[in-house]
């Protein structure tokens, strides 16, 4: 799938409803969720043409990834039967109470499924009812779209936006600081005690990168900022972590608007780290000094 150059990766709630109404080109507005939490609200009152999306339907939760990728085939038909093709222009939005963490998640499991042509809507659901406030509401519609309107969608694997333990356990215990860690958990659980972080890791709060008063993305300016700040360098390559691979996904994403060339996530993230991590390539409140490899 080719990036469709006209619609940017951040869409406005106006810019989404002028696509609505006008786009040349199919567009599938996805709402994201991870799992069923917002299933009832959304067949209650959802964004026009929006079918729901449980990016936890075809996966195996476990204890290490609690949070896995989808089987390939079992996504590839879920796909289909939401009506979206690999032409399609795909739009994400979601119900999160603070930014727009399903979304993001969302977006880069489809990148890693290799859709390139996709946005997220700025401020979701909330900020839609706000500025517009055009929904639609029909149990009987949602039932009989998924079964009439039949997509043709296929999974091609980026393995570039996907980093696993063995991956971050050797960049670790080989001092390779030729990529960048950088996580997305609160500060108290990066640092805190009973957490900690990957070795040579630098901390960009989740909350840091969303304004207060409205939950939409803060600027490009402001976002730069705030990465420069934490010690982040975009030329360099970056690998996004957090708890469980879901608000290092709004970070992935970030960094793709602001340009970053090469970024991936860590999708087993500290959950995965911590239970399988030597203890020296944990660093918190306990630890002495940071690891530097072996």
């Amino acid at each position: 799938m080719k990036a469709t150059k006209s619609i940017p990766p951040l869409l406005s709630c106006q810019a989404l409803k002028d696509l609505l109404r006008s786009s040349s080109q199919k567009i599938s507005v996805l709402e994201a969720d991870i799992g069923k939490q917002f299933e009832k609200e959304f067949l209650h009152a959802h964004i026009p043409q929006a079918r729901f999306f449980d990016q936890l339907e075809c996966t195996q939760p476990t204890k290490l990834i609690p949070r896995g990728l989808p089987e390939i085939k079992c996504f590839e038909s879920y796909l289909s039967r939401l009506g979206v093709s690999n032409k399609d222009h795909i739009v994400l939005y979601d119900r999160s109470p603070i930014g727009f963490y399903a979304s993001s998640r969302a977006w880069w499991l489809l990148r890693t499924y290799g859709v390139d042509s996709l946005s997220i809507l700025n401020g979701g659901f909330h900020k839609w009812v706000k500025e517009v406030d055009d929904l639609e509401s029909s149990v009987d519609n949602q039932t009989s779209k998924s079964n009439e309107e039949t997509g043709k969608f296929t999974v091609q694997l980026n393995e570039k936006m996907l980093k696993d333990f063995k991956d971050m356990l050797s960049i670790v215990s080989t001092n390779n600081t030729n990529q960048q860690i950088v996580d997305a958990r609160p500060p108290n659980l990066f640092n805190g005690s009973n957490a900690g972080h990957l070795p040579n890791s630098v901390n960009v709060p989740y909350t840091d990168v969303f304004d207060p008063n409205n939950q939409c993305l803060k600027s490009k300016e402001e976002l730069k900022s705030t990465f420069e700040k934490a010690g982040v360098d975009l030329l360099k390559p970056t690998i996004y972590s957090c708890q469980t691979g879901t608000t290092a996904s709004t970070l992935a994403f970030i960094a793709h608007v602001l340009g970053q060339k090469t970024y991936s996530v860590y999708n087993g993230s500290f959950t995965e780290w911590q239970q399988r991590a030597p203890k020296e390539y944990i660093i918190n409140e306990k630890s002495n000094s940071p690891a530097t490899g072996a």
